[in-house]
C-alpha cells in the first residue's frame, strides 16, 4: 500500500507540473484555482508516509497560495483511546514558540499606539524596583523580542503540572528570571523567559492581563474562535484539546500535558482553521476582511531584520526568524513542547503559508520538515538567480592563519548544571576553520573565500549559494569569533574541544567504576591467598576508594535521571533525585582536593611496585579529571535556578 501510494502520488505530481516545465515560471505566483487541491494525493503521501515513520498518532495542517488561497486538512487522532479523530477546525494543539510571535504583534500595536519604546530600558515601565534582574545591566524590549537581552538559556521551572502551580507573570518577572550571562546585544541566547517578561511588560504597559489583551486584540478580531491561552482552558476547548503521547515498545502512551509558566513564550492552543487566519493577516500586511490588526509602519517593523550578522539572510526580525525556501526570503517560527511539535512558515514575495502540528514530539523533529520542504518546492518551484564567480583576494595566504582555529557555540546553559547537556552533545555545535590554500578556507568542510577583508566576511562557493559567516577580530587582526545569522560561536583552546571534555569525562568514569567494582574483589583475593599487601597509610586507600565510589554513584545517578526523565527533567522544578547527585558529586569533590598529595605520597612510596604506582596515579588522575570536567559542567555545588 506505502509503495502504491508513493507511485500514484508521483505520477499526479508530474502531470500536473509537467505543462510547466517547458515555459519559464515568473516568481509571482501564476497558480491555478485549487491547484494545492490538485496535490492533495502527494500531500497525502507526505503526511501518511511520515506519520508511519515518526510515529504520529494525528496532525493538522494549513498551506495559503496567493495570500488567499486556503487549504486545510485532519489526519489521525487526537485521541486513540476513544478513536476521535483529529478536526482540522476544532482540534486543538498547543502551538508553544510560535506564541512568540503573537508576543511580539502584541508588542508592535502598543508600539503603534505610542505606549511603548523598544529602545529604552524596559525598567522605566515596571511599576517599582523590587525586581531582582534589575541587579543586571539593562536592557531594552528589543533585546526581548530578538533573544539578546543576555538571559542564560534554561528551561528549568517553565511548567507546572496543576493549574494552581502555575507562576503568576509578576511573580516570575519579579523573582524567577535566568541570570544575564551575556552582554546585552551581544550573544542570541534563546529565552521562554524573556518572552514572559515581554509579556508582562505589555500587561503593564496595557493594562490588561496579558492574555486578556491577546485575546482582545488579535484573536477576536482575527476571528480565532477556537483558539485561547488560559490556564485551564475553558471547558469547551479543553474537551477538544489533542492528546500528547509517546512512542513506547511498539505503542502510543498518553503522555498527560502540563501547563506553563511562560505563556508568552509558549502557551496558545490553536488548529489548522484558527491558524490560517493568523497567516493570512501576516500574508497581507497586518490587514484581515477589512480590519487592521498592526497598521504599515508597525508590520514592516515586526517583519524586519533587527538582528544578525552581516548581509546574513537568517537574521531574526521581532520573534520571527528569517530563512530561505526555494531561493525566496521566509519568515518562520517553530514550536516544541511536551507531546506537541509545529511549524509555521511564510514567504511574503509569493503569497504563501504553511502551518503543521501534531501530538508527538519525541523523536518526530523532522516530520515537519519532511512535509514542508516538498509541499513548498512542488508550490513555488526554484527562483533562478544569477550568481557572480568569486575571487579571494591576492594576499589572502598571508592573513589566512588569523581565522584558522575552533569555534564553539555561544548561547548555551553557561550559569547552571544544565551546562551538563554539552557533555551529552547539546549546544556543542563547532566550527572547525582551516585553510585550504589558494585562498579558499574551509569550515566545517563547506569552502568559503573572502569578500570583505574590512568586515571579515566570507562567502561560500558552492553553486547557488550565497551564504555567508563574519569575523570578529581582536586589534591584532587575530579573529576570536564567527558571527553567522544569529548565531556565535568562540575561539576555544584545545582542552575545551567537545571530544576532549566528553573523552576526558567518559575514560575518568569508566576507571573509576572499575576501580569500585574490582578493588574489593582483589582485596578478598589477596587476603586468601596470603599475599603481603604493599604497606601505605590506609586512609589513602580509603580515601581513594571512597572518592571513586561516589563520583561512580553520582553516574549513576545521572544515568537514572537520563532514563527516567528525557527531555523534561527540570521542567517542574528540580527533582530530589538530581540534587542528591550533585550532592554526590560536591562531596566527591571535596574529598578529591586531596588528590595532589595522595598522588605524591603514591609516587614517594619506596615499598611499591612500579605497577602498584601506575595503577594508583591511574585512579587518581582520573578523580582530578573528572573532579576538573565536573566542575567545568557546573555539576559540583548547587547552580540551579
Amino acid at each position: 500500500m506505502k509503495f502504491l501510494r508513493q507511485l500514484f502520488a508521483k505520477l499526479l505530481l508530474i502531470s500536473i507540473l509537467l505543462p510547466a516545465i517547458s515555459i519559464s515560471q515568473p516568481d509571482s505566483l501564476s497558480i491555478q484555482p485549487n491547484k494545492v487541491e490538485g496535490i492533495e494525493a502527494f500531500i497525502d503521501s507526505l503526511v501518511l508516509d511520515g506519520m508511519e515513520k515518526y510515529n504520529v498518532p494525528g496532525l493538522s495542517t494549513a498551506i495559503i497560495t496567493d495570500s488567499v488561497q486556503v487549504f486545510t486538512k485532519a489526519y489521525g487522532f487526537s485521541n486513540i483511546e476513544d478513536q476521535i479523530p483529529v478536526d482540522k477546525a476544532k482540534t486543538g494543539f498547543r502551538i508553544a514558540s510560535i506564541t512568540k510571535t503573537f508576543t511580539a504583534l502584541a508588542a508592535m500595536q502598543l508600539v503603534e499606539a505610542g505606549k511603548l519604546d523598544l529602545h529604552v530600558p524596559v525598567s522605566i515601565y515596571l511599576p517599582d524596583d523590587n525586581f531582582e534582574f534589575l541587579e543586571d545591566d539593562p536592557f531594552t524590549f528589543h533585546q526581548l523580542l530578538t533573544h539578546t537581552a543576555g538571559f542564560d538559556l534554561t528551561d528549568t521551572g517553565d511548567a507546572a503540572l496543576r493549574a494552581e502551580d502555575v507562576v503568576p507573570l509578576e511573580e516570575l518577572a519579579r523573582y524567577q528570571m535566568p541570570d544575564q550571562v551575556h552582554k546585552p546585544g551581544t550573544v542570541h541566547s534563546y529565552s521562554n523567559f524573556g518572552f514572559a517578561l515581554a509579556g508582562y511588560l505589555i500587561q503593564e504597559i496595557s493594562g490588561m492581563a496579558y492574555e486578556e489583551y491577546i485575546r482582545k486584540n488579535i484573536l477576536e478580531p482575527l476571528e480565532m474562535y477556537n483558539t485561547d491561552l488560559s490556564q485551564p482552558l475553558p471547558p469547551e476547548l479543553k474537551k477538544q484539546l489533542a492528546r500528547s503521547y509517546v512512542w513506547k515498545n511498539g505503542n502510543q502512551v498518553y503522555l498527560p500535558r502540563d501547563y506553563t509558566n511562560t505563556t508568552p513564550g509558549g502557551g496558545i492552543v490553536s488548529n489548522a482553521a484558527d491558524m490560517t487566519n493568523y497567516m493570512l493577516m501576516l500574508l497581507n500586511g497586518g490587514a484581515f476582511k477589512g480590519k487592521t490588526i498592526i497598521g504599515p509602519e508597525g508590520f514592516k517593523l515586526l517583519t524586519t531584520q533587527q538582528y544578525g550578522s552581516e548581509q546574513t539572510k537568517y537574521g531574526i526580525c521581532y520573534a520571527f526568524f528569517e530563512n530561505m525556501w526555494t531561493t525566496r526570503r521566509s519568515l518562520e517560527h517553530t514550536g516544541g513542547q511536551l507531546g506537541f511539535l509545529s511549524i509555521m512558515v511564510l514567504i511574503p514575495e509569493t503569497g504563501t503559508g504553511f502551518f503543521l502540528t501534531h501530538n508527538n514530539r519525541k523523536d518526530a523533529g523532522g516530520f515537519r520538515y519532511d512535509v514542508m520542504m516538498p509541499v513548498l518546492d512542488t508550490i513555488l518551484g526554484q527562483k533562478e538567480r544569477n550568481i557572480l564567480p568569486l575571487r579571494p583576494p591576492d594576499n589572502f595566504d598571508a592573513i589566512a592563519k588569523n581565522y584558522i582555529g575552533r569555534y564553539k557555540q555561544k548561547n548555551y546553559p553557561k550559569a547552571t548544571f544544565e551546562k551538563f547537556a554539552r557533555a551529552l552533545g547539546s549546544f556543542t555545535t563547532e566550527q572547525w576553520v582551516s585553510y585550504k590554500g589558494g585562498g579558499i578556507m574551509d569550515i566545517r568542510g563547506e569552502e568559503f573565500v573572502m569578500i570583505d577583508a574590512e568586515k571579515h566576511l566570507f562567502q561560500s562557493i558552492k553553486q547557488e549559494s550565497t551564504y555567508k559567516m563574519q569575523f570578529k577580530v581582536d586589534d591584532k587582526g587575530k579573529a576570536y569569533e564567527i558571527f553567522t545569522g544569529v548565531n556565535s560561536y568562540e575561539r576555544v583552546p584545545w582542552y575545551l574541544f567537545k571530544r576532549v571534555l566528553q573523552f576526558g569525562l567518559i575514560i575518568s568514569m569508566i576507571i573509576l567504576i572499575i576501580h569500585v567494582l574490582v578493588h574489593p574483589i582483589r582485596i578478598r583475593y589477596l587476603k586468601n591467598k596470603g599475599v603481603k599487601q604493599a604497606v601505605r597509610p590506609e586512609w589513602i586507600a580509603k580515601w581513594e576508594y571512597g572518592t571513586a565510589f561516589l563520583y561512580a554513584l553520582g553516574a549513576v545517578g545521572v544515568a537514572v535521571i537520563s532514563a527516567f526523565y528525557a527531555d523534561q527533567m527540570t521542567d517542574y522544578g528540580i527533582p530530589f533525585i538530581l540534587k542528591l547527585v550533585l550532592l554526590i558529586f560536591t562531596l566527591a569533590f571535596a574529598l578529591s582536593c586531596l588528590a595532589p598529595f595522595g598522588l605524591w605520597q603514591t609516587v614517594t612510596n619506596k615499598e611499591l611496585s612500579i605497577i602498584g604506582k601506575l595503577k594508583d596515579v591511574i585512579i587518581i588522575l582520573a578523580l582530578i579529571i573528572a573532579s576538573l570536567t565536573l566542575l567545568h559542567f557546573n555539576m559540583i555545588g548547587f547552580k540551579y535556578y
